[in-house]
């Protein structure tokens, strides 16, 4: 009897094992059949995701920045009631003192700040949101011809704008999708926008770009005697800096007679880590990072400035460079913050480049608009929007000083009131009333956790 008991537990236990065993293999099968990976889908190999680890996001709690209380604030107020619940509403405006300043959020969508909302999806684990929103953004941002719209709008119809920032940034967020949770519907989707984004060569195709003009008679002192003009009179802005010329000086001229619109490829757009992942997978050509790595650093400036070039003027390899964007004479500091992150993420940044930001934030604890080429001093105002970014330089250049006296300015603008609905996020102040936008607040969590 003791015997036979036995043998009836042991077979118990046999049966036990093969039932969960059988429920581990159907789980497995279904979830390969409802990622679409069962049958060998295709497999992409990407840089591995940036987590800054507790050190660093020590000091950015030490700075009021508490990554995780901030994602959940942001989920509730952004998402959920400045947006529709899967898509991040550009921007939410909690309620003023007065019963009359009610809270709004702007009723636009952008397709960049659902990218950042897909990357922090995925890098929680929270498969359900990131494959709602994936979805939901290739129904209502994708074009028929395979491009995205860089917006789409609560209520009815807005202008329709195409933005490579923006596309890329999606393709980003989808390439860092699909390898967690992605189909092979995904990754059609991957290629089908990376042949809308780059040409046959693996380069970024050109866009439209509107840069400002400068008068023909405008000049600058020059350091090289070789860019002195055959008459004796030295170089001109446009000489030196490769900027389209125009009007003749003194000329009253409106923003649109001043500025021009030129076919080109913003530096900043130049994304090396995607670029070289893409390439990897064989969905871009061989050698496009090389090529892509030497445009850049071509569009460094020289001339004692040590900065990179707001554009190209044609193709990205064809060595014509636009050194002004939106302000004549002016260094865009938002888009060199974004080049430098790109150049630092692959271990490419130049020391002198980094260097020049490193003092401008430690000396004045702010990232500016603009450098003027003239008097060579920053100016303009705060660049709100390149915190992050300047974050992560710091992190890969493994500058703790600077991530810290970057937190440490961020920080001042979290909201710390204990009844405020928007606590532990970032705010900006714009006409009395308190303004949280979906890219620093998503930018922030990325790179503080």
């Amino acid at each position: 009897m003791q015997r036979r008991g036995m043998i009836e537990i042991t077979a118990k236990r046999v049966i036990t094992g093969a039932v969960i065993a059988a429920l581990g293999v159907g789980a497995t099968v279904f979830y390969l059949f409802y990622t679409g990976r069962f049958g060998g889908g295709t497999k992409l190999k990407i840089s591995a995701t940036t987590h800054v680890g507790h050190e660093w996001s020590d000091i950015a709690a030490d700075n009021n920045i508490v990554s995780d209380y901030m994602f959940g604030r942001t989920k509730n107020l952004i998402v959920g009631k400045g947006g529709d619940g899967t898509f991040a509403a550009t921007s939410y405006m909690i309620a003023g003192r007065l019963v009359t300043q009610e809270a709004e959020d702007s009723g636009i969508y952008g397709l960049s700040d659902q990218a950042l909302l897909l990357k922090a999806y995925v890098r929680t684990g929270d498969r359900n949101n990131a494959v709602a929103l994936k979805e939901k953004v290739i129904r209502q941002f994708k074009l028929s011809g395979g491009s995205y719209k860089a917006f789409v709008y609560k209520e009815g119809e807005g202008e329709e704008v195409i933005s490579s920032s923006a596309s890329l940034e999606w393709l980003d967020a989808m390439m860092e999708y699909y390898v967690v949770y992605g189909s092979d519907g995904d990754y059609e989707e991957i290629k089908s926008l990376t042949e809308v984004l780059f040409d046959g060569e693996g380069r970024l195709k050109p866009e439209k770009i509107d840069v400002a003009k400068y008068a023909e008679s405008l000049y600058v002192s020059l350091e090289d005697p070789s860019t002195f003009s055959e008459d004796g009179r030295e170089g001109s802005l446009e000489q030196l800096y490769g900027t389209i010329t125009g009007d003749d000086e003194g000329a009253d001229t409106d923003r649109e007679d001043s500025s021009a619109e030129i076919e080109g490829v913003l530096l900043s757009n130049i994304n090396l880590r995607l670029i070289r992942d893409l390439e990897t997978n064989g969905l871009i050509a061989s050698g496009a990072y090389d090529r892509a790595l030497k445009a850049v650093k071509d569009g460094f400036t020289g001339a004692g400035h040590a900065f990179y070039a707001y554009s190209t003027s044609g193709a990205m390899d064809c060595g014509d460079y636009i050194y002004s964007g939106q302000d004549i004479g002016a260094i865009d500091i938002a888009q060199n913050v974004k080049t430098m992150k790109n150049l630092a993420e692959v271990g490419e940044l130049d020391n002198a480049s980094f260097a020049e930001f490193k003092g401008m934030v430690i000396n004045s604890g702010r990232i500016y608009t603009e450098y003027v080429l003239m008097t060579g001093n920053y100016s303009g105002r705060e660049a709100l929007s390149s915190y992050t970014d300047g974050l992560m330089i710091a992190y890969f250049m493994g500058d703790r000083d600077l991530y810290g006296k970057l937190s440490d300015t961020l920080g001042k603008r979290v909201a710390t009131k204990s009844t405020s609905p928007a606590l532990y996020m970032i705010f900006r102040e714009e006409n009395d009333r308190y303004v949280f936008y979906a890219r620093e607040n998503l930018g922030t969590r990325l790179v503080t956790s």
